[in-house]
């Protein structure tokens, strides 16, 4: 799945794709730029290695996974700066979970990621998508309203779980 999206006028474009075994290094290189916060609003802790069963999990399909790149700056071109993935977790549902570089946070990624994660999980079967949020992630709860209105969503532990129907 690949699509040139324009987000805003500092961001011309970028392409949602795939991930496969040729991105493991722009994966690590992703994590790598991640700050201390924007690794625990991902994996809920203080990661500072990449969890390699999840990594395997994505580059080798086992989950499902869209990137963004930047299509448009040579400089740049095929950077990851953005990762949604999901894995079933019971049938007819699936967990995800979308990540963003710091430098391209609030431009849009996550909600393109999120639509296109959500989008695969329903062409799949998927009924229902849920993601797990830092309570504090203002933000993702913001896009997720704009892009998902009809999701609900519950506390559970020290995190809240956003649970969004998915049509078919």
């Amino acid at each position: 799945m690949s699509a040139i999206h324009e987000l805003t006028p500092s961001l011309t474009c970028v392409i949602s794709a795939g991930v496969d075994l040729a991105d493991r290094q722009a994966l690590l290189d992703l994590f790598a730029r991640s700050s201390p916060r924007t690794r625990r609003d991902r994996f809920h802790h203080a990661l500072s290695v990449f969890p390699a069963s999840y990594l395997d999990d994505i580059l080798t399909g086992r989950q499902f996974a869209v990137a963004a790149r930047d299509a448009c700056h040579p400089e740049n071109f095929g950077k990851v700066f953005g990762l949604a993935s999901a894995a079933p977790v019971e049938p007819g549902t699936a967990e995800f979970a979308v990540w963003v570089d710091d430098a391209w946070q609030g431009r849009g990624v996550g909600s393109l990621l999120t639509r296109a994660i959500l989008e695969q999980l329903a062409r799949s079967g998927v009924r229902t998508a849920i993601g797990i949020v830092e309570p504090g992630n203002l933000a993702v709860r913001r896009m997720i309203q704009r892009i998902a209105p009809q999701y609900s969503i519950r506390a559970e532990a020290d995190v809240l779980v956003i649970s969004v129907p998915l049509a078919l």
